[in-house]
């Protein structure tokens, strides 16, 4: 009885492993299947998305005859592939395009599809696409999607379409549930200049994630001559609560700082975090401020190895100090003269 037991056991193990192979290759058959399907219709559409991109003539019908979401998500591709590639009016003239023949609005009502992979994919077509009407149904996925990932392709989507009605929900999204702070930064960056204000409002939200976000992507986004935003990257670098929005201010101010940073650098350079008088040095060095010489000598000195390090590292980059040796100023400098830094 024991062993016939064991042997339905065994058989059953056995039968267990032969059935999930079964179901890994056919899941491989699938997606290679799924891959030629995709690199066919990518090269059945090539030539027409070209001459509809370039503007020459009417609206090819190799593109009038799309009906099938695989179909209108390959020519989304084609389009966004060779927009960034051509120059003039081709983005608006494929996004118009996109809107009038209802592929913005058949990939919208794809969104509420009970499948994950078709909501995912429609999220990325309409990012494909470009066109302002997608905005809407995109952000209501951001928000409200229950997938983790079709909430990732919805907000780069965004980013891609240039929404910037949706920084609102990008930059809430940082919080938990939504998606994760470099996702929405990314997408923030995509858009660009109308997302500025936005981000300069959301370096005093409750949530520090967000309030880190906001100020690293002010500080890629290039806001120089933006006297909101600088007042908000320097409140936030001396007046923030929590220390690494404290240090990602600075760095931001580093990277885009004007005329009065150098008086927030110098309150930073006294915070009683490590990381943020570090931060601190780093962004006097990016700024070249040299009028903050006095306070660099005295945290060249500092007993944070590290602040000490970037305040050498200042130094020597502006070249002051020039009375003092060893140290960390010493080999600031060999790694100036060598070009390390």
């Amino acid at each position: 009885m024991i062993v016939a037991l064991v042997a339905a056991l065994a058989l059953l193990q056995v039968l267990a492993i032969a059935l999930t192979s079964l179901i890994l290759v056919v899941r491989r058959i699938a997606m290679a299947m799924a891959e030629r399907r995709r690199a066919r219709l990518l090269d059945r559409y090539s030539e027409a998305v070209l001459e509809l991109v370039a503007g020459e003539g009417e609206v090819p019908g190799e593109l009038r005859a799309v009906r099938r979401a695989e179909e209108r998500e390959a020519v989304g591709e084609l389009m966004n592939r060779y927009t960034d590639v051509v120059r003039g009016d081709a983005r608006e003239r494929t996004a118009s395009f996109a809107a009038d023949r209802g592929y913005v609005s058949a990939a919208a009502r794809d969104l509420g599809s009970a499948f994950e992979w078709r909501r995912g994919l429609a999220a990325k077509a309409l990012g494909d696409y470009g066109a302002g009407a997608g905005a809407r149904p995109l952000e209501d996925a951001l928000l409200d999607d229950r997938s983790d990932q079709v909430r990732l392709v919805a907000a780069r989507a965004l980013g891609r379409v240039g929404a910037d009605d949706a920084c609102p929900a990008l930059i809430s999204s940082c919080r938990e549930g939504g998606v994760p702070p470099a996702v929405a930064a990314q997408a923030l960056l995509d858009i660009g200049g109308p997302a500025v204000p936005w981000l300069a409002g959301a370096t005093t939200h409750p949530d520090p994630e967000v309030r880190a976000v906001a100020c690293r992507v002010l500080g890629l986004n290039g806001v120089a001559g933006d006297a909101d935003a600088m007042h908000a990257l320097h409140d936030a670098a001396v007046t923030d609560p929590e220390p690494m929005v404290r240090a990602l201010a600075c760095r931001a101010v580093g990277a885009v700082g004007d005329s009065g940073s150098a008086v927030v650098l110098a309150a930073a350079m006294t915070d009683a975090d490590d990381g943020v008088r570090g931060a601190a040095c780093d962004a006097a060095k990016e700024l070249g401020a040299a009028d903050l010489g006095a306070v660099l000598e005295r945290l060249i000195d500092d007993p944070a190895p590290e602040v000490a390090r970037s305040a050498a590292r200042a130094a020597a980059a502006m070249g002051l100090a020039a009375t003092r040796r060893g140290g960390f100023l010493t080999e600031a400098r060999v790694e100036r003269a060598r070009g390390w830094s």
